[in-house]
């Protein structure tokens, strides 16, 4: 896998390649600041100097990237995480766990597509790609708008065809900031991923005010042109600082890592992750219905995740560096998601507490995506980040696409939302118990690769 396929893979993170100002001057916990910066300098043999001037680190161009790149992933991660408030509108047309599955394959083709569509940024640059995509996430909502009594078509429509623009547009926004910026490199990548969130928290408003006063094809038209409105003008302006490289193929998963115990610890920890991480952005709107709250109050709930996500993602990916080292902070962000979803959800049943978990909850998801970078660098060290990220992102597919639909159909199982708070607990707990495998997991990866449990990996 090459350099520019690596680059893909970072699932709203804050850290692709990052090189903060302190690696440059000295050997870290994490790996050395040579090697590091190897990974980021125009040619072999440059000196840091050099490396540290190729990049524009500022300037209008550059900044007008991180805010172009902010607004598509607005759409490509915010249109994602909003879904739980369709959804909730949507219960009449199946059981929870079948209409679960339209936001899973939504996340799905992110995940699945991530390197083959970054190997089409690679050769193509990242503007042509990110406007196939734009017609892809305008088209899919405009026409599932007028077959909302069809769960196939709201399916094909709605996931597939939104679902494979968002994995175009992904690639061709998430890592174009990190070609303009070296020593801001964690601040400006944190701004990219943080319009996923802030995008998420939006459309999660908007489409309650929309599906309350017009109702959901009208919802779906509206969304659809906002969704061109935010993409299309980026879109255009997105522009690459190296060239293109020929368009090739070939294997992208190194097999010889499943020989490694601490790899296979890392691949497993991370497909469990998925399983919950999603559950609650796809399921507190419906929770707040079945407490009796408005669908606003819902939809408030879910903006709160949101917000807090992209502040996890920003936070997470700035800090860990300097306190714990990105696998430590990844266990305490499992551990805190882990005992939110144990401890306050199952009992939230009221509106404070079920805040308190959104935010709470949120913010630890948002970390856990945007140090996983971090991890796999610090336990395989850098020079090995593209083809250990390659096979990590490979586990990631499993859970994006049937851990929301399980956590339905326990629901339903259960008796359906209208049976109140109880019958959200086997569903909750079901994230809960994965989350604590997961958590554990990882750190074991982070014992086998280190019994010291005070040095920063």
């Amino acid at each position: 896998m090459t350099r520019s396929d690596l680059d893909i893979a970072l699932e709203p993170t804050g850290i692709v390649g990052s090189t903060t100002t302190s690696q440059l001057g000295e050997e870290n916990e994490e790996g050395s600041s040579e090697r590091d910066l190897n990974t980021t300098r125009p040619a072999q043999g440059t000196t840091v100097v050099e490396a540290l001037s190729h990049y524009p680190d500022g300037g209008f161009d550059a900044w007008l990237m991180v805010a172009c790149s902010s607004s598509l992933l607005a759409v490509a991660v915010g249109g994602i995480y909003s879904w739980g408030v369709m959804q909730d509108a949507l219960t009449g047309l199946g059981s929870t766990g079948t209409i679960a599955y339209i936001g899973s394959v939504q996340a799905t083709f992110t995940g699945l597509l991530a390197i083959p569509c970054a190997r089409l940024v690679a050769s193509f640059g990242p503007r042509p790609v990110a406007l196939a995509g734009t017609v892809l996430c305008f088209l899919g909502p405009l026409t599932a708008s007028f077959v909302t009594t069809s769960f196939v078509g709201l399916f094909i429509l709605e996931g597939v065809v939104w679902g494979v623009g968002a994995a175009l547009i992904f690639p061709a926004a998430a890592t174009l900031p990190s070609s303009y910026f070296l020593k801001r490199r964690n601040l400006a990548t944190g701004i990219t991923y943080g319009g996923g969130g802030v995008g998420g928290a939006g459309f999660s408003l908007l489409s309650s005010v929309l599906l309350n006063k017009l109702g959901i094809p009208w919802a779906l038209r509206i969304t659809a042109f906002l969704y061109l409105a935010l993409t299309l003008p980026p879109a255009l302006v997105l522009k690459s600082r190296f060239p293109l490289k020929p368009f090739r193929s070939g294997p992208v998963v190194e097999w010889s890592l499943f020989k490694n115990p601490t790899f296979l610890l890392l691949f497993f920890g991370a497909a469990i992750a998925l399983f919950p991480l999603f559950v609650p952005p796809f399921f507190l709107p419906l929770f707040a219905s079945s407490l009796g709250l408005s669908s606003l109050t819902g939809s408030l709930l879910l903006a709160g995740f949101n917000l807090a996500s992209a502040a996890g993602r920003i936070i997470c990916g700035l800090g860990a560096d300097r306190l714990l080292g990105s696998t430590n902070a990844q266990i305490l962000c499992l551990f805190a998601s882990a005992i939110t979803t144990f401890i306050i959800w199952p009992l939230a049943t009221s509106l404070p507490p079920l805040a308190i978990f959104a935010v709470v909850n949120g913010f630890a998801a948002g970390g856990f995506f945007s140090l996983m970078p971090g991890v796999v660098s610090g336990l395989f060290g850098s020079s090995r980040l593209s083809s250990v990220f390659g096979a990590v992102l490979t586990s990631f597919f499993p859970g994006y696409f049937l851990g929301g639909p399980i956590a339905g159909f326990i629901l339903s199982a259960s008796g359906g939302s209208e049976k109140g708070v109880a019958a959200f607990r086997p569903a909750i707990f079901y994230s809960g118990a994965l989350t604590v495998v997961s958590c554990g997991l990882i750190l074991a990866a982070r014992i086998t690769a280190s019994k010291e449990l005070r040095k920063r990996i």
